[in-house]
């Protein structure tokens, strides 16, 4: 395998995978244009329709491996991530899935914005994949998760607070990844919950995507089972609430570039950045 001096990693939330067609698209999109290691969150099971995963292999072709961590139900339940990876240039070595600490209860004003857009308010079961590779006889981890949309800050902390613990707990790599969906909602534009997850990871890691503004945004979600007041009332006053919520933190990586790539598919865009061996 011959040596490399940069990677290409892009991260996506596929909106459960509604768009099948467009998502699959899209990600072949982020493929052709270099992208060596893809993460994905919001893989569920949806029989009879193939699994997502599956899907996207067959359009990457031989050279595509994945690994994912998606639950047993035939539901939004099974609610899980993937990553994918180009073999010609790196190889797995081992691979783990770790359970973040569930959420017991929605909050009232929670239940009430399920009722709105339609979604059932059970507390979800969030899910992380974790795969080691080898790249220039050195080693490489990444962690795709997806961490929840309600209990606010402080459940969010305490996700990160566990899976890092967890992290720490198997062999400490050379170059580190970790990326996904934090569902940081900053409304008022403060920075907060960003500035604590930068104390959680500490001072080793960069938020490579620091600078690439929002990625989604509340005009897009998917309205088939919101009440119709509520899509009526964002399309037509053309109301858009838009947030980062997905990053790509790394350690030991120089990073060379980051941006929001504009595909379609999903009510977030995915992002990608190049780093530096």
């Amino acid at each position: 395998m011959a040596e490399i001096n940069k990677l290409r990693i892009a991260t996506y939330n596929i909106q459960f995978g509604i768009n099948t067609e467009e998502i699959v698209n899209s990600i072949e999109k982020l493929a052709l244009d270099g992208v060596n290691i893809i993460c994905i969150q919001e893989i569920i099971n949806n029989l009879p329709q193939e699994f997502l995963v599956s899907t996207v292999l067959k359009r990457l072709g031989k050279n595509w491996q994945a690994s994912y961590h998606v639950g047993t139900e035939n539901s939004q339940q099974s609610i899980g991530t993937a990553i994918f990876w180009d073999t010609r240039l790196i190889k797995l070595t081992d691979e783990g899935k770790i359970l973040l600490p569930k959420i017991k209860k929605f909050d009232l004003h929670e239940r009430f914005f399920y009722w709105v857009i339609g979604a059932v308010p059970l507390p979800k079961q969030r899910r992380t994949t974790v795969c080691y590779f080898i790249i220039n006889n050195r080693t490489l981890r990444v962690t795709n998760l997806h961490i929840d949309n309600v209990g606010g800050p402080m459940q969010r902390m305490r996700q990160i607070t566990y899976l890092l613990s967890e992290l720490n707990k198997l062999t400490i790599p050379d170059y580190e990844v970790i990326c996904g969906d934090f569902n940081t909602f900053d409304l008022l534009r403060t920075g907060y919950e960003r500035r604590l997850l930068q104390r959680k990871f500490g001072k080793a890691f960069i938020d490579a995507s620091k600078n690439i503004g929002w990625t989604s945004d509340i005009y897009n979600i998917d309205f088939r089972k919101s009440i119709k007041l509520f899509q009526w009332i964002i399309k037509t006053f053309n109301i858009h609430i838009r947030s980062r919520l997905d990053y790509i933190w790394v350690r030991n990586l120089k990073v060379l570039d980051c941006k929001k790539v504009m595909l379609p598919g999903s009510d977030h865009y995915p992002i990608v950045a190049d780093v530096a061996l």
